[in-house]
């Protein structure tokens, strides 16, 4: 048993001597780990571009609300989002995706000139004594201004909550600007009118053509803004019509005055020729178809005059106007 066991050792020496000779040694199997996909980063160049157009919008936003004046009347919100914009557009500059930082500045400067327009129309209604014309809309814009500005003041609130607010004062201060604007208009538009058919009276179409179509096209764009529900700028312009029309009214009558006085002294001088020449004529009469210095009785002394018929230059314009068929009573809530 001893010798056959030191055999089999001897063979299987010679065999890994021979394997080790004539072939590579297998390699021990290992575990096979499936590939993990790196996570892909989006494109440098792409996330720049929408960096750099979310600035833009936030840029326009911030214009706007210097343009109307935020800076100024809410000096303490418009520098703190100014400061958080300046902040957002240095890490935009390492290639960060910042859109929604930016959107949310944007909002806040849109927020703040809605704020800066409610003001001035909050004014426009005081300066004017408009509050009438629509209390509760006014009592509603002021609720909504200080909503806005606990909102200012609350770390928690959003940008969204600011907008909301600030659109909803405007609006309600609108309506009540719209809605005085127009009552004013359609009294303005009824002045003018009757100051044409004065104007009309004394034929001032014919006599003062170009004031009076001045006139005329003034009030016909009163009613082109009242149309597109600007009863703002239908005021404006029915009450420069109706100005003008009276200072035609003013002239022509003047002049109608003093032809009328000329017709007068003419009359008045003929009946004393008439009067003068039968007393000559009692004392020496004239004989004779062809006496010296009197006309035939058929001669033509004038030529005729052919003159426009006042009436067809008068401007025809509808005496009440049309309203809208979708008139927008709350004008203010389409305000931006």
């Amino acid at each position: 048993m001893k010798k056959s066991y030191v055999s089999f050792l001897g063979a299987v020496a010679a065999l890994a001597v021979f394997a080790s000779c004539g072939s590579t040694p297998k390699a021990p199997a290992t575990e096979v780990e499936e590939p993990v996909e790196a996570p892909v980063e989006e494109d440098s160049a792409e996330q720049e571009a929408d960096n750099f157009s979310a600035i833009e919008k936030a840029e326009a936003a911030r214009q706007a609300a210097v343009d109307a004046g935020a800076d100024t009347v809410a000096a303490e919100q418009f520098a703190a989002a100014d400061a958080l914009f300046q902040s957002i557009k240095v890490l935009s500059e390492s290639g960060k995706d910042v859109s929604k930082e930016l959107a949310d500045v944007q909002t806040r400067f849109t927020a703040l000139e809605q704020y800066a327009k409610a003001l001035k129309s909050k004014k426009k209604i005081e300066d004017n004594d408009f509050i009438s014309y629509d209390q509760a809309s006014y009592d509603s814009g002021c609720n909504s201004l200080a909503e806005l500005e606990r909102l200012f003041v609350n770390p928690a609130a959003t940008s969204e909550d600011m907008l909301a607010a600030a659109k909803a004062a405007r609006g309600s201060f609108d309506n009540v600007l719209f809605k005085a604007y127009k009552a004013l208009a359609k009294d303005a538009r009824a002045a003018a009118f009757s100051a044409k058919k004065d104007a009309d009276g004394v034929k001032a179409g014919a006599a003062a053509k170009a004031e009076y179509s001045a006139a005329v096209e003034e009030f016909k764009a009163g009613d082109t803004s009242y149309s597109m529900q600007n009863p703002e700028s239908a005021l404006s312009h029915y009450t420069a019509s109706k100005a003008q029309f009276e200072s035609v009214y003013a002239a022509v009558s003047v002049k109608r005055e003093a032809a009328q006085k000329a017709m007068d002294e003419a009359k008045a001088k003929v009946a004393e020729s008439q009067n003068y020449a039968q007393a000559a004529d009692e004392k020496a009469p004239l004989s004779g178809d062809d006496v010296q210095g009197i006309e035939a009785a058929d001669a033509v002394l004038l030529e005729a005059d052919e003159y426009e018929n006042p009436q067809a230059l008068e401007a025809d314009v509808p005496e009440v106007i049309e309203e809208a068929a979708a008139d927008l009573e709350d004008a203010g809530q389409e305000a931006e």
